[in-house]
């Protein structure tokens, strides 16, 4: 059996974390995974085959890209989960996904309570230019979300919502 010194594996590892939050608490008053402090966001998009200007953090979980447009000048934020692998997926220009929000083309629900006998519920999203995702909002499949709208932090959107409304709750219903 092989022991590891704990003082060794460390110590590279943990000098880089440190120089990098120093400089980023130094710098932005933030402090963030190594990983974030290390790679560019808009690197990532641009990889992805995003629009120009947007930025993907890197904790972003992002499934069927075959299927995923984005626009430009997007933000989508930590720990959001897009995931087009059932249906087309797109994303118009200057929207913004806050943190941990979930959007789904697919849905095993049917496939799964009735033992294979229903298949898998796949269905696009749209989200129009300029709008607004907030933290946590669940956006299921078959959904479209239109230009200058907002979606409250946790709201779990099931149906369309028209341009420059705001929808909230569970399910999401018409605030403005």
């Amino acid at each position: 059996m092989v022991e590891l010194n704990p003082d060794y594996l460390p110590s590279y590892q943990e000098n880089l974390r440190e120089r990098f939050t120093k400089k980023m608490i130094k710098d932005w008053d933030r402090a963030l995974p190594l990983s974030e402090m290390l790679l560019d966001r808009w690197k990532r998009a641009e990889l992805l085959g995003f629009g120009k200007m947007t930025s993907v953090y890197d904790n972003a979980y992002i499934y069927g890209l075959s299927n995923l447009t984005v626009g430009e000048r997007c933000w989508i934020g930590p720990n959001t989960i897009i995931d087009a692998s059932g249906a087309e997926l797109v994303i118009g220009d200057g929207v913004s996904i806050a943190c941990g929000a979930m959007l789904f083309t697919h849905s095993a629900h049917e496939f799964c309570v009735t033992e294979g006998k229903k298949p898998f519920l796949k269905a696009p999203i749209e989200i129009g230019d300029h709008a607004f995702i907030g933290s946590g909002a669940i956006i299921l499949p078959g959904v479209r979300i239109g230009d200058h709208a907002t979606v409250a932090a946790g709201a779990v959107v099931t149906k369309d919502v028209k341009p420059r409304t705001t929808v909230g709750g569970i399910p999401a219903k018409v605030i403005k």
